[in-house]
């Protein structure tokens, strides 16, 4: 089975095959100064690097609870999280957050801090989670979720939580809630 098939079609090293430039086939090649194996560009000699895709994120507090989302789309549908998503391209990391947390919750927020910064092997997406401070808008969903709550740190969904990334990340905000924990 090819690395293609591996990723159910979907774009990954192995799998770009045409240069985004110029449309000629793409080849692996070594790159200079490591000599790193990437797709290269067999007609104009561009190379075509794959870099991870960055997801911005927040954890909202209110009276001892935290803000969680359950998913209505996939990957990881009916499982909870916190409001976050990719963040476009010439988009600060901040303002994608800020953004994302209107989009998804309808609860406008101020920054308050960096939670942290979450990766993993073999999954190309980075996580940066910040500490949100809601400062105004109304509660609501989105197409992206079917429900949005305000949960108690002792009823956090743990075994219920959407990606590792979300039980670190709630993991780090409250241990810096209470550094008994």
């Amino acid at each position: 089975m090819s690395d293609a098939h591996d990723h159910h079609g979907r774009l990954s090293p192995s799998s770009a095959r045409f240069c985004p430039l110029c449309g000629a086939p793409l080849e692996r090649q070594p790159v200079p100064p490591e000599g790193r194996q990437e797709m290269v560009c067999g007609g104009c000699d561009f190379v075509y690097y794959m870099n991870h895709k960055v997801v911005a994120a927040t954890i909202s507090e209110v009276d001892g609870r935290v803000l969680l989302t359950r998913r209505a789309i996939h990957p990881s549908h009916g499982k909870w999280t916190f409001p976050g998503g990719f963040v476009d391209w010439g988009e600060p990391v901040e303002a994608a957050a800020v953004r994302e947390t209107w989009e998804e919750t309808g609860l406008k927020v101020d920054l308050d801090g960096l939670i942290g910064v979450y990766s993993y092997p073999g999954t190309p997406i980075v996580i940066v989670v910040y500490r949100a401070r809601v400062v105004g808008g109304e509660l609501r969903t989105c197409w992206e979720n079917d429900r949005v709550e305000w949960v108690a740190p002792a009823e956090i969904p743990w075994e219920e939580l959407a990606f590792p990334s979300t039980t670190e990340a709630l993991r780090a905000f409250l241990n810096g809630l209470d550094p008994q924990r």
